[in-house]
């Protein structure tokens, strides 16, 4: 088991979500009930690997479902933003509810499929972990888009106002250097999103090559959908 906790009191190795020992059930680590989102964020800002522990260890998996709503929020936006990137193309209606649902949809069908492959492949290399914890770490992964939706987006809105949907003219053309800037820390919004994702693996599995692969392929997946939806929804 090579992500495991070993007991102090009889030295069995137990799966690292375990509470007490299998063996002696003795207490293994300080129980967790529920997850305090605020302490939560500041631990996956400073140390992800132990804010990504916290989430697994915890019984109620708390704020999956408010995570998921809002990144999808982001991911909304962020497919206009990508159609918008179609030489010739610009926006003239968009069907809001019918879209989100169908970014949401595709976000939750993504993290769920990824949870049964990863825990698939765990048992394979007899690394025992549970769905709901894969499930929460990859949601929890999703975090700095939140951030990006509640102060990034808010100040694009104050920098190019009804033009930041436009193509015509673009923001590139109306503020060049701010757009630029605006889309590295879009850009940055990604990275920081694949680094928590590789983060989050890591901590459940303890194994880097792994979870650097499926982390990325995870991101490419939430990401790619984004754009592949831009072509279907607009």
């Amino acid at each position: 088991m090579k992500n495991g906790i070993i007991c102090k009191n009889c030295q069995t190795s137990n799966p690292f979500h375990e509470l007490t020992c299998r063996n002696c059930k003795s207490y293994l680590r300080e129980r967790v009930y529920n997850l305090d989102l605020w302490k939560l964020l500041e631990q996956l800002i400073e140390s992800p690997l132990n804010g990504f522990t916290k989430i697994i260890h915890s019984e109620q998996k708390n704020f999956i479902v408010f995570i998921i709503l809002l990144a999808s929020i982001k991911f909304f936006i962020n497919t206009i933003f990508f159609f918008l990137t179609i030489p010739q193309h610009n926006l003239f209606s968009v069907n809001s509810i019918r879209n989100y649902l169908i970014v949401l949809l595709s976000v939750a069908l993504i993290i769920s499929i990824f949870s049964l492959v990863i825990k698939f492949i765990n048992q394979i290399s007899s690394n025992v972990t549970r769905s709901k914890d894969i499930l929460a770490i990859l949601s929890y992964s999703l975090i700095p888009n939140i951030f990006a939706l509640v102060i990034l987006f808010p100040l694009e809105l104050i920098f190019f106002g009804e033009y930041l949907f436009s193509n015509n003219p673009s923001p590139f053309i109306i503020k060049e250097t701010t757009a630029y800037i605006m889309l590295i820390l879009e850009l940055l919004i990604m990275v920081w999103t694949s680094f928590l994702s590789i983060m989050a693996l890591y901590t459940l599995t303890k194994s880097l090559l792994f979870s650097i692969g499926i982390g990325i392929l995870f991101n490419l997946l939430v990401f790619g959908s984004q754009y592949l939806l831009s072509f279907y929804l607009y």
